[in-house]
């Protein structure tokens, strides 16, 4: 069977499930050119008992993609969806993104960045007022790279998640994650500088323009060196500190930072 022989919303998925962007974006495309027949598509499919269990694979940016499709095909379809997956048994990383995307009709951000761009905040996370100051900053850093993100979601840090930052390219959007309890003194500088690393690797991804969602050993390269140019912008002084004091260490250093530039880290 050709791809032409299967329906947008199996290409739609296949694209998802090989990262092929291109496919995905054409199989919306027709999906959205006939908005009252795709609808009940996309429901269909998020009907299924899969976001119970265990996410394996693709299954997690399926159902984060079909909602926000659901949203751009019908808005008042897509609240319907969400009250209704909200109100079944959900594997925590589905909760997760089921809670994300309820934000888009529920709640207003606590603030817009750089090009307009809203950020929103987990209710849960108890410093939000630190997470909103530390965004705002860190945007500023940023700009223009962050041309073209559509939202910056901040949500808590959970064992179940598997990544303390992530750059969705199907809607341009970034997550970040956050402890939800109050973090005080030390931890919390160092807390602030790993988030801040990260918030600058996911734009990377975005301004660096990778359609495999920074999956592959160079892309995630790419968004460090580029997360690294940001930190150093945003603390000079910093940088040349950490940098002289290393320098004598620096080929005692070089086997472990080829091992960490050549691991597999957060797309």
């Amino acid at each position: 069977m050709t791809g032409k022989d299967t329906s947008p919303i199996d290409r739609l998925l296949s694209g998802i499930a090989t990262r092929h962007v291109e496919t995905v974006r054409d199989a919306w495309k027709e999906l959205l050119a006939d908005r009252a027949a795709s609808v009940p598509v996309v429901t269909s499919k998020l009907a299924s008992h899969a976001w119970e269990y265990n996410p394996r694979g693709p299954l997690p940016q399926y159902l984060g993609v079909l909602l926000s499709l659901l949203e751009e095909l019908d808005a008042k379809a897509f609240g319907t969806e969400i009250d209704r997956l909200s109100a079944t048994q959900l594997h925590p990383l589905h909760r997760k993104t089921v809670e994300i995307l309820a934000r888009r009709c529920r709640e207003q951000p606590e603030m817009l960045v750089g090009p307009g761009i809203p950020v929103f905040v987990a209710a849960e996370i108890k410093d939000r007022a630190v997470v909103v100051r530390n965004i705002r900053t860190w945007s500023r850093t940023a700009t223009p790279a962050l041309s073209g993100v559509k939202r910056i979601d901040v949500v808590a840090r959970h064992p179940q998640l598997d990544y303390l930052g992530l750059y969705n390219l199907f809607f341009s959007g970034i997550i970040l994650t956050w402890p939800a309890e109050s973090v005080r003194g030390p931890r919390l500088w160092f807390c602030r500088l790993d988030a801040e690393f990260n918030f600058y690797h996911e734009v990377g991804h975005h301004a660096c323009g990778h359609i495999e969602g920074g999956s592959v050993a160079e892309q995630e390269q790419e968004a460090n060196d580029f997360a690294r140019r940001m930190m150093r912008k945003a603390h000079p002084i910093l940088s040349s500190i950490v940098r002289a004091a290393l320098f004598p260490f620096k080929p005692l250093l070089r086997p472990l930072i080829a091992r960490l530039e050549t691991a597999d880290s957060s797309p």
